[in-house]
Parts: structure tokens; C-alpha cells; sequence
């Protein structure tokens, strides 16, 4: 075994499960990391759901993990406001996840009643999403709040298709104040710090294994480690085809199932 490669950071959606089914190869291919010790972890672009909901998850599907071993975009997200804006008041758009992160670094959060208050704006993927949402959240990045997202996911893979991710309602704002926000989640640089730290590994010796290129690849590439496309989720071979050399990953594969067999090919190489 390559002993270069201490620990993997997998996305969820896509990689590992669609919905509740756990894809082909992902338990045989996790137990195997387990008995050649390296270590693993989850990282999810998500922000409407609390970490217990994911543990819980992939539970269900046969995937023992714990809390300190997944990172949603709404941990990044909270980890972010409390680094530059602990003091700050702060309109949060978005569902339980998001808040709940927020809350628990102890943040200022205004409600939508006192949003004039607000000077930071923080989008999540919201259900309630509506006109007024659009229009308060508007007022106040017009009024001169700095805007951040989680992340600009346009959509997400289900069992039988896909769902709109939180993209959709973050470009909404971004279309109406023409200001375009911080982005916080995968792939920014604040997202690859936490996932190496969360590893504790060197970035070099670490691997990202994803389904998207701008976010799962991006993050990987950002930080420094090597990079895993799998063709079960958002991407295509025909997307990495298309991109610039300098968006692709170090290698396609089918599926979770085939990672092993590369990790040996590339220590034989």
C-alpha cells in the first residue's frame, strides 16, 4: 500500500450514497480504508442538515462514522462568521443546519424583522424561501451588509435524478443586488484548512474524492492534495473532457468501488 496517502476526504451526495441508497462499493471500499489504517471522513456541501441527521444517515445505510467525522458547508459557514465577524450582526438565511451552526459559536443573529441591524448577510439553502426572503435579504446587502454563501451547488444528485441545490436561490440575490457572494463551503480555501485539519495530515498526503468538479475537485486542487472524480453523481466524462487541464482531477473513475484498485496502481507506479 502507498503509505504516502494518510487519510480521504469523501463528498456524500453522489459519491457515496444517492439519497438514502449507499452506492455500489462504498462499504467494501470503507472497510478496506479501515484495515489498511487511513483515515477517512465525510464533507458535504449540504447546510440544511445538522451533523446527527448525517450521522444518522449513513448509519442507516451501514456507515458507522461520528460527529467529529463529517463537515458540512454550514460548519464552514458558522467556523467563517466567527473568524471575521464575531461581533457583527448577522441575517442567516437558511434551514436548521445553518442556524444551529451559527448559534452554537454564539453569533449576533437578527431575524428578518430587524434585518436593517444586520451588516453581514450569510445565504443557506433556505424552504421558506420566498418573496420576502428575497426582498428583505436584497434591502440589506443594498444597505451595504457583506454577503456570503455556503456554497453554489446549482443542483444535487437524488435516487431517481436530481433536486436544486442552494445555488439557485443564492444566485437570485446575487441576479437582484448584482453583488456576488464570499463563498464559504467547497471549494473555498476556509473548506480544504478544515478538511486537512479534521484528517490531520499533510495536504500531499491527502485525497478528495468527489462527484463535482467545481466544488469537490476544486477544494482538493485548492489545497494541495490529489484528486478523485467519480462518474456517479453531478459530472460527466464528458465535463472533465471539456474543462481546462487546470480544473481536472488526477483521475476519473466509475465509482467508490474502484478507488482501492487506483490507490494500489498508484503505489506500484
Amino acid at each position: 500500500m502507498n503509505e504516502s496517502i494518510e487519510g480521504i476526504i469523501f463528498d456524500i451526495d453522489g459519491t457515496v450514497a444517492r439519497s438514502s441508497r449507499v452506492l455500489p462499493g462504498a462499504l467494501e471500499t470503507l472497510d478496506e480504508l479501515h484495515r489498511r489504517d487511513i483515515r477517512f471522513a465525510f464533507f458535504t456541501n449540504d447546510n440544511s442538515h445538522p451533523i446527527r441527521f448525517w450521522v444518522e444517515r449513513l448509519g442507516a445505510m451501514g456507515i458507522d462514522v461520528g460527529p467529529r467525522e463529517i463537515i458540512t458547508s454550514a460548519l464552514v459557514a458558522a467556523e467563517v462568521m466567527a473568524e471575521l465577524h464575531a461581533e457583527s450582526p448577522i441575517l442567516a438565511i437558511g434551514d436548521v443546519g445553518l442556524l444551529e451552526a451559527l448559534r452554537a459559536k454564539n453569533l449576533d443573529l437578527v431575524d428578518l424583522a430587524e434585518a436593517d441591524r444586520a451588516t453581514v448577510v450569510v445565504m443557506g439553502k433556505d424552504p421558506g424561501f420566498d418573496q420576502r426572503r428575497l426582498d428583505v435579504v436584497s434591502r440589506t446587502i443594498w444597505g451595504g451588509a457583506e454577503f456570503f454563501a455556503t456554497n453554489y451547488d446549482p443542483k444535487l444528485p437524488t435516487a431517481d435524478g436530481f433536486v436544486p441545490g442552494t445555488g439557485p436561490m443564492v444566485k437570485a440575490v446575487a441576479y437582484a443586488t448584482s453583488h456576488e457572494p464570499v463563498v464559504t463551503g467547497k471549494p473555498s480555501p476556509w473548506s480544504g484548512r478544515m478538511a486537512m485539519r479534521i484528517l490531520d495530515s499533510a495536504p500531499e498526503r491527502g485525497v478528495v474524492v468527489g462527484d463535482q468538479l467545481a466544488t469537490d475537485i476544486a477544494m482538493g486542487r485548492n489545497a494541495g492534495m490529489r484528486t478523485v472524480l467519480v462518474l456517479t453523481g453531478t459530472a460527466a466524462a464528458a465535463d472533465v473532457e471539456a474543462a481546462p487541464p487546470e480544473e481536472r482531477p488526477d483521475v476519473v473513475i466509475a465509482g467508490i468501488g474502484d478507488l482501492v484498485p487506483w490507490l494500489d496502481e498508484m503505489a506500484e507506479g
